[in-house]
């Protein structure tokens, strides 16, 4: 049974992750009809995941390193296993190939299976390694650990709609994944009787079940957006966000009954839960660098007006939704300092919430 006053290790993290395949789907016979399915492999076994199980960590560790809500809490978190290159100006804007990663980042792999990190850290670290198919966030954030000190974003990365789609998606996960914890109770004493009024959950496995249950609901939902919407994305866009099952060994089924992450994360303190919302929220709404606000004066073509008083911020937005112009919108927005959402969900599930960022709908 996990110590649950204690921080959780990156080897325990390792030895219990719920790992979304990125690329393996399978289709699945059933009633002579097939339906797509995704693969989940419960903990790192053999050499080869093994190993891109760190290239994956290091990307992740990447990410929360730069995220400068995550510096006010954690300021030395990782100083101890990755460093800025020396030299970075021959190294790429992208680091989409993970296979790459050892070449561009120096980092240190001793002993890094015993580090500890606190459990709103262990909690993001969990899910964006489990969920990294909807993971786009690495180039934001790498740009900022290679180009500044500032933990502002300095350099703006266009996205299209397929990535766009992606953050929100995992936005959504990280939220309800977060909520969910706050349902489960112990099956014994009093908590009986409650448990099967409100569903609280009695292991692990149903925690997962859940989550499985949101993904699937979520790519339904994500498919209807970009039907009635009429959003142009990829065709290997719409068959990744087009799952209607999970394949999942049964031996890996039953290490999802007593995984030792959700024993410790289940009991979340609720000043750690305030502090993992303020945390996830930082890694889609960044602050942005003096050169980034000149270079959107320069590059974008509504700016003088909102600059002159004209346009409205909020004005100009809808005017880039109305013309579809995906790249001035991403010009402009960040200038927003808020987050702007297509799943309502995300909303509805941080209402209430005292967390320091606008949440304002994507669509009007």
């Amino acid at each position: 049974m996990a110590n649950n006053n204690k921080n959780i290790t990156i080897g325990v993290i390792k030895e219990n992750i719920f790992y979304v395949h990125i690329k393996n789907q399978e289709k699945i016979k059933e009633d002579s009809e097939n339906k797509l399915g995704r693969k989940v492999t419960v903990g790192y076994f053999g050499d080869k995941i093994h190993s891109y199980f760190y290239k994956i960590l290091f990307a992740c560790m990447i990410i929360l390193k730069n995220s400068k809500k995550i510096q006010e809490y954690y300021p030395n978190l990782f100083d101890d296993i990755i460093e800025r290159k020396d030299d970075f100006a021959k190294f790429p804007d992208s680091l989409e190939d993970l296979t790459k990663i050892d070449e561009y980042i120096k980092y240190k792999k001793n002993r890094i299976d015993n580090i500890e990190v606190s459990k709103p850290v262990a909690y993001l670290l969990f899910m964006l390694i489990s969920f990294y198919n909807l993971n786009g966030l690495l180039n934001d954030f790498y740009l900022m650990f290679n180009r500044t000190f500032a933990y502002e974003k300095e350099q703006l990365v266009i996205q299209n709609l397929d990535s766009l789609l992606k953050d929100d998606f995992l936005l959504s996960m990280l939220i309800f994944g977060l909520d969910e914890l706050g349902l489960y109770k112990d099956s014994s004493e009093c908590f009986e009787s409650l448990q099967d009024e409100l569903g609280l959950y009695e292991d692990s496995s149903e925690y997962f079940e859940s989550l499985q249950e949101k993904y699937i609901e979520k790519s339904n939902f994500y498919q209807k957006v970009i039907q009635e919407k009429e959003l142009i994305v990829s065709g290997s866009f719409k068959k990744s966000v087009n799952t209607k099952e999970f394949l999942i060994k049964d031996d890996d089924k039953i290490r999802l009954r007593e995984n030792e992450v959700f024993e410790n994360l289940k009991n979340m303190t609720s000043e750690e839960r305030k502090q993992t919302e303020e945390l996830i929220l930082s890694l889609f709404v960044f602050n942005i660098s003096p050169k980034l606000r000149q270079e959107i004066e320069e590059k974008s073509y509504l700016s003088s007006q909102i600059s002159s008083k004209s346009l409205s911020l909020e004005e100009a937005i809808q005017k880039t939704h109305l013309r579809k112009d995906l790249e001035e919108y991403q010009w402009i927005q960040p200038l927003e300092q808020a987050y702007r959402y297509i799943d309502q969900d995300i909303a509805a599930l941080l209402a209430n919430k005292d967390i320091p960022y606008k949440l304002i709908p994507f669509f009007s």
